[in-house]
């Protein structure tokens, strides 16, 4: 009986143990809304506008060099026009994505925060910090 009490008496404290730890973790998690601070960034107009020049200069090119040509030709053309496009794209998206990436971590650290992630992941809780990281980003 005494060692049937013992063993109650340890579950019972690890319950609380893991529901105290895991209370704690949870108290420490934030979200931010990763496409409005995207949209609200400082150099996305600028980079919308490359990317438009960008997109339509391929287009240009496109037509002009596929002219007479057969149509793996012209596969080839446009996949080689893709791929200058998706490196524009991260030439140009790259700083802001990690302007925010940085915005986040200093929230983070600032807050106590041990996470901070994506709105779209989020059912119930955490603590929206989207409007701290975007302070940050206008600074």
């Amino acid at each position: 009986m005494k060692m049937k009490q013992i063993m109650a008496a340890a579950a019972a404290a690890g319950m609380l143990t893991f529901g105290a730890a895991f209370g704690a973790s949870a108290a420490g998690i934030g979200f931010v809304n990763t496409n409005a601070l995207m949209q609200a960034h400082p150099k996305m107009e600028k980079a919308r506008l490359d990317m438009r020049s960008a997109a339509q200069k391929a287009e240009q090119d496109f037509q002009q060099q596929s002219q007479g040509k057969s149509d793996a030709e012209k596969q080839k053309i446009a996949a080689d026009l893709q791929k200058q496009l998706a490196e524009k794209n991260s030439s140009v998206m790259g700083p802001i994505v990690q302007d925010i990436q940085k915005a986040i971590q200093e929230v983070r650290q600032a807050k106590g925060l041990d996470i901070i992630i994506d709105q779209a992941v989020v059912i119930d809780g955490g603590i929206d910090c989207t409007a701290e990281v975007g302070q940050k980003l206008a600074q």
